[in-house]
């Protein structure tokens, strides 16, 4: 794996991160086995004319998501058992992008994008309703957290994202690849991150950064399908994606294909992009196109 120690820089480009289609974000109840995989009770539950997209979950109970309507781009946070939501922020000439919750606290963190475009990592107060920057100085795409101290960014550079690495025994943030991808997750159960890498073919490749040793260390797990960028992970063996209406799953310890799980359709869904499933593996939320 190629490492590289940089200090915080700051990358001062154009780039939008987001191409901001009408999505909608949809919420199902699954149940797995090993060799199982059912889906009921979809619902579109973000019911927004503008875009919505990002979901993460805060708890069993909570999710969380980027929601723009009316220019104003904030986090959308739902809640499940009194089927209610809540708008977090309210700042005009800003957007929140990819809010999620920062593992063992209360805290939220999420792409703060400011009216010249800049875009920093920030955590969200609930007492005083603002956020404080996280990284002052590095332009951030995504990210995902491993513990309240380490996690993985894809930090834009000019033309592309690079991967960095942070944790709270560096200074600095570690590059680990270039042209890194947009999906970014803690694997359930693992002392591992997952990323995706395009390759000679335009194609999205999937890894697992382990961090159980004394450097992290990168392994190659699989190849996206053609097309796709997002997936996350069901269970630490097995990862999930949408494409068009339907849903696959890859086992890390099965034939080594992108299966065939779930069809969507009767739920008036098509373009599954993002995906997110609750701590408990109870609840899938899907960003995707409502179908008319």
């Amino acid at each position: 794996m190629h490492k590289i120690q940089i200090t915080l820089a700051s990358f001062f480009i154009g780039f939008t991160l987001l191409a901001q289609d009408n999505t909608e974000i949809f919420l199902f109840d699954i149940k797995t086995t090993p060799t199982a995989f059912e889906v009921t009770s979809g619902k579109n539950i973000s019911q927004n004319t503008g875009y919505d997209s990002q979901p993460s979950f805060y708890d069993n109970n909570t999710f969380l998501y980027s929601r723009t309507k009316d220019s104003l781009t904030a986090i959308g946070q739902y809640t499940l058992d009194n089927k209610s939501t809540k708008i977090l922020t309210q700042e005009a000439n800003s957007g929140f992008f990819s809010p999620q919750r920062i593992p063992e606290t209360n805290l939220i963190v999420a792409v703060r994008q400011d009216s010249e475009g800049r875009q920093r990592l920030a955590v969200y107060d609930f007492k005083t309703n603002a956020f404080q920057k996280l990284l002052d100085s590095s332009q951030v795409g995504y990210f995902s957290f491993y513990d309240k101290d380490t996690f993985i960014a894809s930090v834009l550079v000019p033309n592309k994202m690079d991967l960095f690495f942070k944790n709270s025994n560096k200074d600095s943030l570690q590059k680990i690849i270039g042209n890194a991808g947009r999906s970014l997750h803690k694997v359930p159960n693992n002392q591992s991150l997952s990323y995706t890498v395009e390759n000679d073919d335009q194609n999205m490749d999937l890894y697992i950064l382990d961090l159980s040793g004394e450097e992290p260390t990168s392994y190659f797990v699989c190849e996206l399908p053609i097309g796709r960028q997002d997936y996350a992970w069901l269970d630490e063996n097995r990862i999930i994606l949408g494409s068009g209406d339907s849903l696959f799953i890859y086992d890390l310890f099965g034939e080594p294909a992108w299966k065939f799980a779930a069809s969507l359709n009767s739920y008036k869904l098509t373009g599954i992009t993002r995906l997110a499933i609750s701590p408990d593996g109870k609840h899938l939320a899907v960003a995707a196109e409502p179908v008319n």
